[in-house]
């Protein structure tokens, strides 16, 4: 065929081509520099940046949740240009000496090291003078390595480095390619003890920040709490409120005795009542007169004269001496009986109009204590508005004391 005419006929030229080709990728091949990859897994645990925590912070539920913003923050972290230059800065990266080992990008280049020296006129062979061209076109045109400064160090140090995360976990891995697999490995091994120690270095910072903050704001909420404090004793002392305890005002245990007092009064001047109407009503019959131990005797001393007087009537007739001074001591033990039943329900009626004077008097002293009770419940408006900001004083510096020494602790 036509091509296949053409290929016969310009078979030498192609294989020149060719054969060029293989030549000068054997020749790159040779004079490439190998690349060796240092690298390491390291574990990100997720982390909360909020020092000053509360219960049911929206914040900390939103830091808990958005795992994968965090992630991605940390990856830029890691090839973020502060932990590069601290790397660089530990391990002397930007000398000379360093930097002939570490510069270049290690993919598809040598370091940029001042190795190549300039062919010489009196060097005649020609694989020298190609050695020589070749590096001389992949050099940097800096004749000295002292004049590349330090930010293209840090851009050839960033691009040497690769962070990898692993899916479906909280490992990432961090590839180091450099000419040297020493550098490489201590290079892998420094970046990530600089950013465990730049994370351990935030943490502190932010703890040194809450303690300063949580310094300043108990010196504020103690002067709050000490003023609030002196009002409501002012408050008080101006009012005349006297408080027992947190729920107990004196005036209203005074109120709470006297409404006991007034009951405990009522029930006495009902038991009195009764037993003056059943005094009234039928006097021998009324327990105060039966339990009474001067009656009974009296009682028995008349049974036994009328026993007697019934015996000697049967001898004697009703006028005779005798029958008669068994009769005169029936009536002086009569008179006896009436006298002692006259003095025990002038003793009752004395009790129950005693019992009804109690009763006025209490219900009197509590009148007045219900109407200083109800004067003390308008001035406690005012008292449990100033007792109220002394508690949220008082728990907001128990909290914040609190915390002040958890972030002391986790700072030590």
């Amino acid at each position: 065929t036509d091509i296949g005419r053409i290929i016969l006929k310009h078979k030498w030229t192609l294989l020149v081509v060719v054969v060029l080709a293989i030549s000068a990728a054997a020749i790159r091949t040779f004079l490439s520099t190998p690349v060796y990859r240092s690298t390491v897994v390291l574990q990100i645990d997720r982390v909360s940046p909020r020092v000053v925590r509360f219960d049911a912070d929206p914040e900390q539920e939103r830091l808990g949740s958005d795992d994968v913003v965090a992630m991605r923050t940390q990856h830029e972290l890691l090839k973020s240009r502060s932990l590069a230059e601290r790397v660089i800065d530990e391990l002397r990266l930007d000398q000379s000496v360093q930097r002939a080992r570490v510069a270049g990008d290690a993919r598809t280049r040598p370091s940029g090291t001042d190795t190549a020296d300039e062919p010489t006129a009196a060097d005649s062979d020609y694989l020298e003078r190609l050695i020589s061209g070749y590096r001389k076109l992949t050099t940097p045109s800096a004749q000295r390595e002292e004049t590349l400064d330090r930010d293209e160090v840090v851009k050839q140090f960033l691009a040497s480095v690769t962070v990898e995360p692993v899916r479906s976990s909280r490992l990432v891995k961090l590839h180091v390619d450099n000419t040297d697999p020493a550098l490489a490995a201590q290079i892998a091994n420094t970046t990530v003890q600089a950013f465990i120690a730049m994370g351990m270095e935030r943490r502190l910072e932010a703890t040194s920040y809450a303690k300063t903050f949580l310094e300043d704001q108990i010196k504020q909420v103690k002067a709050r709490l000490e003023e609030s404090e002196r009002r409501l004793n002012s408050y008080a002392q101006t009012n005349q409120i006297l408080t027992l305890d947190e729920k107990t005002s004196a005036i209203s245990q005074t109120y709470v005795d006297f409404a006991t007092a007034l009951a405990k009064a009522e029930q006495e001047r009902f038991k009195a009542e009764a037993v003056a109407t059943e005094m009234k009503r039928n006097p021998e019959a009324s327990g105060a007169v039966i339990e009474n131990k001067t009656i009974q005797a009296y009682k028995e001393q008349r049974a036994k004269l009328q026993i007697e007087y019934q015996e000697n009537l049967k001898i004697y007739k009703p006028d005779f001496p005798k029958m008669l001074q068994i009769k005169a001591q029936l009536g002086e033990v009569d008179t006896q009986i009436k006298a002692e039943i006259g003095a025990i329900s002038a003793s009752v009626q004395a009790q129950y109009e005693a019992a009804l004077r109690q009763e006025a008097l209490t219900r009197e002293r509590l009148a007045q204590t219900r109407k200083q009770v109800l004067t003390t419940q308008d001035h406690s408006i005012d008292l449990n508005l100033l007792k109220r900001e002394v508690d949220t004083n008082r728990q907001l510096y128990d909290n914040l004391l609190q915390r002040f020494k958890e972030v002391g602790i986790s700072g030590n």
